[in-house]
């Protein structure tokens, strides 16, 4: 009950604070997105380290280490608009695991060095960049879809009841996450650079 309500206000407050978000100015809206997408990154990277010092001597996930996740097309323009494509594409690409992600972690991490918070608040982050960068996008060129769902077969083994099958499904999504949630923070500062007049980069 607790994790609906939690939910719940989650989804309130992102339809309030999406329609403050397009009264904004670009300029301000990038600090607020960075600011997000800077916390996220941190918060990710942190989700992963804690899960990796726990399973670090089991030798199933020492010997799996070699992860590779799914590949967002990387602009070989640097334009504005080609660099918020990624952007969304890449938090859209996460909409639905994090959606996964939160339930499962009450349910096999919950309890464990506050890692359902920490899932919750990267779910929050991750949509709040994702819709500002759609409303600048949209202010720059209008009409552009996210890309559509990536399916994931660490998305269906979250629901295991075997330990190691859902500890190295999280294990495979928390580094793809961090790595994800650097790209954005790194491209959300290239775009910062160029928007905010008279910021030192």
């Amino acid at each position: 009950m607790g994790l609906l309500v939690l939910v719940s206000s989650l989804l309130l407050w992102e339809h309030v604070t999406s329609a403050r978000d397009d009264q904004m100015t670009n300029e301000e809206l990038y600090y607020k997105l960075l600011s997000i997408s800077h916390r996220t990154r941190t918060v990710s990277r942190k989700m992963y380290k804690i899960l990796d010092k726990k399973l670090d001597k089991r030798r199933l996930f020492r010997d799996s280490r070699n992860n590779t996740c799914h590949i967002t097309s990387i602009p070989t323009s640097k334009k504005t608009e080609d660099l918020l494509k990624v952007i969304i594409n890449v938090s859209s690409t996460w909409k639905y695991p994090l959606k996964l992600l939160t339930p499962a972690t009450l349910t096999h991490l919950g309890s464990y060095d506050g890692m359902l918070a920490r899932v919750v608040e990267v779910n929050f982050g991750n949509q709040e960049v994702l819709e500002g960068a759609k409303i600048l996008l949209s202010r720059i060129q209008p009409g552009f879809e996210e890309n559509d769902y990536i399916d994931w077969p660490e998305l269906k083994q979250l629901r295991s009841s075997n330990e190691d099958t859902h500890l190295f499904a999280f294990y495979k999504l928390f580094y793809c996450l961090r790595q994800d949630t650097k790209k954005v923070d790194r491209y959300l500062k290239t775009l910062r650079c160029r928007v905010i007049k008279n910021y030192k980069c």
